[in-house]
Formats: structure tokens, sequence, C-alpha cells
């Protein structure tokens, strides 16, 4: 069994009192190894030195880690600008602490040599817990190359966090303090188990933006805008120290694996671009996201009910600051639950740290490897027993000295309500807009009788064409059509008539245009096909088939129509104007011909 106790420190002096004396001190002399985390609002060396130093007087053998914080969470509560110290008695675990200092462009290597050295530490690792400064170091590669240097066992832990804006953090082991560095502590046992869980609970309440530029953590445009423009134009967010602060709440959120994955940008640059902690790729589509209260507390609930049949002795929790600052005084509406069933202790932090298999929701990576995530916005919860479960999980009544939650109550948590309330009004609304917006540009590039491509697209697409020709020599062409004699059919049928072929003939060029081709009408009786990745013989192929397939077409009132078709591919040196005007004179001299042929330039 794991004893645990959290002490919230006013001064050495109770300190030393507290471990000196009463169950403590017992559990101390019973213990195979101790664990003594430090999480504290001051990154002073002073601070740190004097705490960890008497702890390593009093209780010499014990595996002392820490970080500094951004919220402190004891007994399941929060606590602000304080320094708690957890104390974890084992029975029969081993722990094993490695601390790696580290320096920007150096987190490859880091993160492979931590990894050896945490799997040459011991054959029977239950789990790692991990401490690390995100914002003086590059997380995502030094991950990358830790992963697969370690087993399949749980990964987790936390970033380390600061009041000061960002300015002091750091984290520290068996005396040694790293302002840019890692910490691990390996668990080793065969009697030890952990349940680890994450979960978000934000959602987007924005329409979808594509990442078009990104350099390492930088994401420098998004829709071809610099990415800083997104916060000013949403959230009259400035470009200032008060950026990080605007933007806590509004993380951008991806998708990945069928499960969103939250960014919170921590800085605001120069050149417009914006800072993350987390890695966002090239190509991503992103949205802002804004946190769900009654998601987040509804899925608490769940991961508690796991939590209620795992039985743990203790739980260690690592859960966002921007939680914090979301829920404000609903926040131990998620936390204090957990206090029920075992001792809770952990810290706000600045990005959370998760390897269990994919989290909750999430399909394994590529090869069924699971990955090491640097999560933003979320809460990892990770329950620790060692030996079986106890046969009934004590109740908050049977643990004296334990909070159980506060009972339903109409006007309690109306902030929550309120917020979940809001946010679903403007999800319902955003849908809205994004289906008008989706029908709007649908309509201003579609031709309304025929429900092809209109001009204005057929001119994107050949743009597109040339541009992608230009650059790279790929080749394309286009077919230009008219269809034969058919002011005749206007002056002799009526132009309800008229327009009747136009459709037809519409549906024809459809039908048999290859999956690659677009198709629109071009104006008036003209109809443009462009044939991307195409030359002119196979493009002279292709309108054959569509001359072949308008003249078997019946159309009603008017019986059979011819159309004649011009072929041009794409030259060096050429424009729109001048592939559109080759395409035109082999249409011309088709129709001089005799009509009812395809012609080529």
């Amino acid at each position: 069994m794991i004893r645990h106790f959290t002490h919230v420190f006013s001064d050495l002096a109770a300190l030393r009192a507290e471990v000196a004396n009463g169950d403590m001190a017992r559990a101390a002399r019973g213990a195979r190894s101790i664990l003594v985390q430090v999480y504290c609002a001051s990154g002073s060396p002073e601070h740190i030195c004097g705490i960890t130093g008497l702890l390593a007087k009093l209780l010499p053998t014990a595996t002392v880690v820490g970080a500094t914080t951004v919220g402190e969470i004891a007994a399941g509560r929060l606590l602000t600008n304080q320094t708690i110290i957890g104390f974890s008695f084992f029975e029969s675990s081993r722990l094993h602490a490695i601390a790696l200092p580290c320096t920007r462009g150096g987190e490859s290597g880091t993160g492979a040599a931590l990894g050896r050295r945490i799997r040459v530490s011991a054959s029977d690792i239950a789990g790692v817990l991990l401490l690390a400064t995100p914002l003086s170091i590059d997380l995502d590669p030094l991950f990358a190359a830790l992963e697969p240097e370690v087993g399949d066992f749980p990964l987790f832990g936390g970033g380390a966090g600061d009041y000061t804006r960002m300015l002091n953090t750091c984290v520290f082991a068996d005396g040694e303090i790293m302002d840019a560095g890692i910490v691990a502590v390996v668990f080793a046992s065969t009697q030890l188990a952990l349940q680890c869980e994450a979960y978000l609970g934000w959602i987007p309440v924005s329409h979808p933006m594509t990442v078009t530029r990104t350099d390492g953590p930088f994401v420098k445009e998004i829709d071809g805008r610099p990415a800083f423009d997104i916060y000013r134009r949403y959230l009259g967010a400035r470009r200032d120290d008060s950026f990080y602060m605007a933007a806590l709440e509004f993380p951008l959120l991806v998708e990945r694996d069928g499960q969103w994955v939250a960014r919170v940008p921590v800085a605001a640059c120069e050149d417009d671009s914006l800072q993350f902690l987390g890695d966002i790729a090239t190509g991503e589509v992103v949205h802002i996201g804004y946190g769900d209260a009654g998601t987040i507390i509804e899925h608490a609930g769940e991961v508690q009910a796991a939590s209620a049949a795992f039985a743990p002795n203790v739980v260690f929790m690592y859960s966002c600051g921007c939680r914090r600052f979301l829920l404000q005084e609903d926040v131990e509406r998620e936390s204090l639950p957990f206090e029920a069933l075992a001792p809770t202790f952990g810290f706000f932090t600045y990005g959370e740290f998760f390897a269990d298999g994919p989290p909750p929701g999430m399909q394994a990576s590529p090869g069924g490897a699971r990955r090491l995530h640097l999560l933003n916005s979320a809460l990892v919860a990770v329950g620790l027993r060692e030996g079986e479960p106890a046969p009934a999980a004590e109740s908050a009544a049977q643990r004296p000295g334990r909070t159980a939650p506060a009972p339903d109550d109409p006007y309690d948590s109306q902030h929550t309500r309120v917020i979940s309330k809001l946010l679903h009004f403007i999800k319902a609304v955003t849908s809205e807009l994004e289906a008008t917006n989706r029908e709007l540009e649908r309509r201003s590039v579609t031709d309304t009788l025929t429900q092809l491509a209109n001009r204005i697209r057929l001119d994107e697409s050949l743009e597109a064409q040339l541009a992608a020709a230009i650059r790279s020599g790929t080749p394309f062409s286009v077919v230009l059509l008219d269809i034969d004699h058919f002011k005749h059919v206007n002056d002799t049928c009526g132009h309800l008539a008229g327009d009747r072929v136009l459709v037809a003939i519409a549906q024809v060029l459809k039908t048999h245009i290859r999956g690659t081709d677009g198709v629109g009408r071009w104006g008036g009786e003209e109809f443009l096909v462009v044939c991307p990745d195409t030359g002119i013989a196979q493009a002279a192929q292709l309108a054959e088939r569509l001359r072949q397939a308008i003249a078997r077409q019946a159309i009603p009132e008017v019986g059979h129509c011819t159309a004649s078709l011009g072929v041009a591919a794409y030259r060096p040196g050429d424009d729109a104007p001048s592939l559109i005007a080759r395409a035109d004179r082999a249409l011309y001299e088709a129709k001089d011909a005799g009509r009812n042929r395809v012609g080529r330039a």
C-alpha cells in the first residue's frame, strides 16, 4: 500500500515537526522508498534549496523532485501562491530519479539519452513521472526522441508553471535546480498499478482555418494571413505582455485521430507570428476553442467513476493553468471529488504529459505505437496503488478528514451552467453562419441554370493550372465547346427550349468528363473543360468522346443537337487569354469545316 501525506508549507520549523512526528514518521519507518514532490509558486533558489536541503536531512533516502507552478492542488483543492509538499511512502516499489539539463537545439539528444537511462534503470518499470520546463526548451523533439527508447509503461506529468508572466520556471531533483531541463522519476515494481486518464473539454467555436506557414514552434500564417490577426480580429488581443492572458482561455484546436488537441499561444511576436509550446503543422485545420464547463465536469465524473473502481492509494493530478483560469471558483468541481477516493495532490501546469496508449477517443498512431503527448488545456489524473484493490472503495464518509462533494443545489455553479449555455448558443450560430457562407460561396461560383462552375470558378481553375505548369512544368489542356446552331433553337423553339438544351448538354459533360477534369459554362452557349496533367492528344480524345455523347443526346421538343469543340494545350509563355484564344481559333476552324467536329491548335 502507498501512504500519502500533504503538507502546506509555512516555515521550516513546521515542516520539521510534521516529518518527525506522528503518522508520517511511522510511515517512513515502514517504507521501502519515499517520493517527495515539492510544487511551489516561488522559483527562488534560496526558497527551494532551503526546503529540499531540510528534506534531505530528515529523509535521507527519499527521492525529492519538484517544479514551479501556476496553482497548487492539495487534498483536491486549489491553492494559490503556496508551496505544497507531497510525501508518498511505498511499501514495495523502488524509485529512481534522473535529471538532465537541456539547451535549445539539443532536445533530441536529451530525449534519447533520457530514454536510454530510463530503459536501463530497472527491468520492472511500472511508470514514469516527468517534469520539464516547456518555456525554455522545445518538448516536441525531446518527446519524439524519448518515446522509441522506452517501453509501453505509462508516462505522465506536467510542465513547470509560473505566476510572473512566464519569466521564472524551473524543475529540480535531489538538490539540482534547472531552468532548462527535464526530470524523470522511474517507478519500479511488480506490485505497483497505475491508472492514467487524460481529458480536455474544450470545443471549437470558430469556423475552420488552415495553418499555411510554420517555423518550428512558431505559426507564421493562418489562411495566408499573419497568425496574430486571428486573435486580434476575434478577441481584440494586443501584441504585448497582456497577450498570453488574453489568449489563455482560447487555444487553437486541432483534430487528430478523431480527438481535439489544444494548443495555447504563449506569445505574439514582432512579425505577427504566434509562439506555441506544442506542435502545429503546416496544412493542419484549426479552430479557436473555448472550454465547455459542463463537458469538463461531465468528463471529470466519468474519470472519477473509473478511479473509484480502480481504488487508488493516491491520485497525482496535473491540470493546465487554462482550466483554473476558465473555471474560476468551479475548478474544484473536477478535482475535489477525487479526494473522496484517495489523497489528491498535484499542480497547475504549462502543458501536460501523457502516454498510456492513446488518450480517450484517440486511435493508436500508425503501426500501433502509442505517442507521448504534449497536451494543453487538459487534465491528467494518475491513480497509483500497491497490491490488490480493497474489496470496496472507501466512501468519503468512511475516510476521516476527507471532503465529499456538495449535494445538488439548483443555485450552485451558475457560472458553469451559463457558460455551457452560451457555448451551445455560439456553436449553433457559428454552424448556421458556416452553412450560409458555404452556400453563398457555392452560389458565387456556380452557374444558376446549368449548376456547373461559372466563369469566376473557371478563371480560378485556369490560374491554378497555369501556376502549376510554370512552377513544375505540369502539362494541362483546355477544351472549348460551342453548341451548333443554338440561335436557331432559340428562334424556332423558344428560349425555354434553349435553356433545356443548355441543361441537357451540361449533364452530358458532367457525366462524360474524367474525375480530375473541371467543367463550367464559359458564357452563352459555350462551355470550357479544364484538363489537368493532360497533353493535346489526350485532350483531343476526350473532346471526341464529348462530341459523340452530345450528338447522341435526345432533347425534348428539340431533338438532337451537335457541338463543335476546340482543343489547346499549355505552351511555355502562355497566359490564360493566349491559351483560350488558341482553343477559340481551333473551335472556329471546326465550325468552318462543317461543325460537329473537333479542332486542335
